[in-house]
């Protein structure tokens, strides 16, 4: 059984009285010098709070505090995220990141009043996902061949969902490199586009595993192919777009760890270590294998190149897709 971290209320307002230090080699050395908090900019009981919850309390055991899941939720992972980025820089306070919060926000909401860029100091990745390109049955498809065959002979006619911007930019990259056109229907949140795909309402939708998992097994939906450059354990008989004559298609999701800017590298290199070794652990890395994720550690540096790369990637997609700010 899966034990989590549980932040309890005065736990985390306490946290929140912790004087400001600023950080050096006496600091560092001293660190942690109580409970960690760790932002997750969602609610709890999603996919991020589940793979931030079982890394935290791996990650309490290394460095000898307990590292408490604070969810902060609303606009789309934005007030969390700002509330990591204003915290102190003394380790004491780390924040959940994602493709979505740092790549995608940016360039698609006008609140974002955050620079991914600027105002964090990567720690480590924990984890990347591909999408599951899911279809219902009643579209009548069995195959990326047949969804594309589909598709092209009647333009616009096959609905697709998407609960949330990174799952909408996947499916119209996706459209854009297989070259077919299909309707979307948005939705507020992944569970409703969900429900909605369940229920034949719309045919297609690109997801996490974790949310279509339980109903591909049960034959609710068909699972058509993967969007990562491996295929994933929990789906071994599921080929990726790629190996189906896109060579060069890799669209994953990822998840990490960030500071505040100013932290000392010091403190940095400790959490790093500490998430390194959450990781090399066999019942971490398989629990988050049921999730559908893989878990994947890296240093600050390899986790800041992934950021870069991934805000320059999906911001020119968003300039060349039109899509204005909201």
């Amino acid at each position: 059984m899966m034990h989590f971290v549980t932040a309890s209320v005065a736990a985390l307002a306490a946290l929140a009285t912790v004087p400001f230090m600023a950080p050096g080699p006496a600091r560092a050395a001293e660190f942690p010098s109580g409970p960690i908090r760790f932002i997750v900019p969602f609610n709890a009981g999603g996919g991020t709070d589940v793979v931030a919850r079982v890394v935290a309390e791996e990650m309490s055991k290394s460095l000898g505090q307990p590292v408490l899941v604070d969810n902060r939720p609303g606009a789309q992972g934005i007030a969390g995220t700002k509330a990591g980025a204003m915290a102190s820089p003394d380790g004491q306070t780390i924040t959940f990141v994602l493709q979505a919060t740092l790549a995608l926000n940016p360039s698609l909401y006008k609140a974002t009043n955050y620079d991914p860029a600027k105002d964090f100091v990567p720690i480590s990745q924990l984890s990347t996902s591909p999408y599951v390109v899911a279809v219902n049955p009643k579209l009548g498809v069995k195959t990326i061949q047949e969804l594309i065959a589909k598709a092209k002979a009647t333009p616009g006619s096959i609905n697709y969902a998407s609960g949330a911007a990174a799952s909408h930019l996947a499916s119209l990259l996706f459209q854009k490199t297989v070259g077919i056109a299909m309707t979307h229907i948005p939705y507020s949140g992944s569970g409703q586009a969900l429900t909605d795909l369940l229920s034949g309402r719309v045919g297609v939708m690109l997801s996490s595993p974790v949310s279509v998992l339980p109903h591909i097994k049960s034959g609710s939906l068909i699972p058509l192919a993967v969007t990562g450059p491996e295929r994933i354990p929990s789906l071994p008989d599921v080929p990726t777009v790629a190996e189906l004559g896109y060579p060069d298609f890799d669209v994953s999701g990822w998840y990490g760890i960030a500071a505040p800017k100013g932290t000392d590298p010091a403190i940095v290199a400790k959490l790093n270590a500490a998430v390194v070794a959450a990781l090399q652990q066999d019942s971490v890395r398989a629990s988050l294998e049921r999730s559908g994720v893989d878990g994947r550690s890296s240093t600050p540096e390899e986790f800041r190149k992934l950021i870069d790369t991934e805000i320059k990637r999906w911001t020119a997609l968003i300039k060349e897709e039109g899509i204005k700010p909201e």
